[in-house]
């Protein structure tokens, strides 16, 4: 246990400079500080503080390898830096060529939610779709495990889900919906269905006197041709107080009877549908099975029959913990997950938003609070905001103070580290970093390549704090006999 009262007067000194100490052993404190390194050529000191807490979660890994699980569920939630799913992705791809590629995890149709992704699965709709995400006022929209609410009052709303990456291939879906409600089927076709029409809603238009067809024409960039078409003119002559058709904006609807597909046998469970594919597949269709006024969605997971990892990814652009905090439904759906290590990357926002230190660690107690109350077991591992830019030439040294605040809190809390900000560089890595072409040009996000390098540097970090686990455990039973 660490003796805190020993050392939290030189920690909360030596933090602001990027310097840290760590116990690894009961009743022992490390006393290891540096100043921060200027550099991130190298991995410098790329450590996960508390890595105890993992404890979970490294034996479900060597579970996992030793053949004595089928699954482990990693979930990745965050904001603008997971919602793109590059750093993420990156972690996803190399801890699946370690221990098995499970399945692609938790999706969602961020394409009808009119927003970005990962390109790994593409949605197409024969309906629009109105959505909400967790960073605006609650308004009664039904946001859960997505962060961003989905709903569509069309009745016969069908939504086609096509992977882009075999690899990924599935035998179950898993459907989360706000009231748990089999609202939707999953369903196969026959042959593919093309969901959007390229027929366009026609409006009308009363001609005014000293109007021309070519005037109307231009108006509503549409051709003469065309509006003689529509309207069945053999002229170009009009007469004012007429009204003419003319082409609209909206394209018109593609009705898809129910009946256009065969539906996947499913199990209700507490928190989702699961649909079971008697075979690996690429492509199925969610069609509305019974009369609602509203048809919402909060998500899907992909996974298929093989032993490995299912890395869930969930991130909302903009958001803070203080946004999943507002809607229970996030964290009530999140149990289904069954997650054995939840990873949580926030706080950029609250620094840019320049937020103090109590109430920043008030907001992470309190979604740390509600995640621990559904899921006793689950290892949590918290990492600190990437360094950035406020503005060109003014780094955030907010995110610093947040990462401090982060570090201290993990002590009561009971979580483990990986800092993000330190591993990078801090303040003075921030020139290596744009010089490398791994910030962008907003100097907030980061580039593929940035995102990457800090996935993989996570990734080799977790991996050494693992087998560094069961090395230490060894030799602590080794010493015993």
């Amino acid at each position: 246990m660490i003796r805190w009262n020993r050392v939290v007067a030189p920690l909360l000194f030596l933090c602001s400079l990027g310097v840290f100490a760590q116990e690894t052993k009961q009743d022992q404190v490390l006393n290891e500080v540096s100043t921060e390194h200027d550099s991130v050529n190298t991995a410098y000191r790329n450590k996960i503080y508390y890595p105890e807490q993992l404890k979970h979660f490294f034996q479900s890994l060597k579970e996992l390898s030793e053949g004595k699980r089928k699954k482990v569920n990693i979930v990745h939630i965050g904001d603008s830096h997971i919602q793109a799913d590059f750093f993420s992705g990156r972690v996803r791809s190399l801890i699946q060529e370690q221990f098995g590629n499970g399945g692609l995890g938790f999706t969602f149709p961020y394409q009808l939610a009119r927003t970005n992704s990962n390109n790994f699965v593409r949605y197409s709709s024969n309906s629009p779709w109105e959505n909400r995400r967790n960073i605006y006022p609650v308004n009664g929209a039904k946001v859960g495990l997505s962060g961003i609410a989905l709903s569509s009052s069309t009745k016969d709303a069908v939504i086609k889900v096509d992977l882009r990456e075999s690899k990924f291939a599935f035998t179950k879906v898993k459907l989360f919906t706000p009231t748990n409600d089999l609202v939707y089927r999953v369903g196969t076709a026959e042959k593919e269905l093309n969901l959007s029409s390229t027929v366009t809603k026609n409006n009308s238009h009363k001609i005014k006197a000293g109007e021309s067809l070519s005037g109307i024409a231009k108006k509503y960039n549409t051709t003469v041709a065309k509006l003689k078409q529509l309207n069945k003119l053999k002229s170009t002559n009009i007469q004012a107080g007429k009204t003419l058709l003319v082409p609209g904006k909206q394209v018109e609807h593609t009705a898809i009877a129910a009946s256009s597909f065969h539906p996947v046998n499913y199990a209700k469970e507490k928190s989702f549908y699961a649909f079971d594919f008697p075979q690996a597949t690429e492509q199925f269709y969610l069609y509305a099975d019974v009369p609602a006024d509203q048809y919402e969605l909060n998500g899907l997971v992909l996974e298929n029959d093989q032993a490995g990892i299912l890395y869930h990814t969930i991130g909302v652009n903009g958001a803070r913990y203080s946004d999943y905090n507002k809607y229970p439904l996030f964290f009530s759906q999140l149990e289904g997950l069954q997650a054995d290590l939840i990873i949580i990357s926030l706080g950029t926002n609250e620094a840019f938003d320049k937020m103090d230190e109590e109430s920043f660690k008030t907001e992470i107690n309190h979604f740390l609070k509600e995640v621990k109350e559904r899921n006793p077991q689950v290892s949590i591992l918290i990492t600190s905001p990437p360094p950035s830019y406020f503005s060109k030439g003014v780094p955030n040294t907010v995110a610093s103070a947040l990462t401090n605040e982060i570090i201290i809190n993990g002590i009561d809390q009971k979580y483990a580290i990986w800092d993000m900000y330190y591993n990078l560089g801090g303040t003075l890595g921030l020139p290596y970093l744009i010089d490398e072409q791994m910030l962008s040009k907003d100097l907030v996000h980061y580039t593929i390549k940035g995102y990457e390098y800090t996935g993989t540097l996570f990734y080799e970090g977790l991996m050494e704090v693992y087998q560094n686990y069961f090395t230490t455990e060894t030799e602590q039973t080794n010493e015993s006999i």
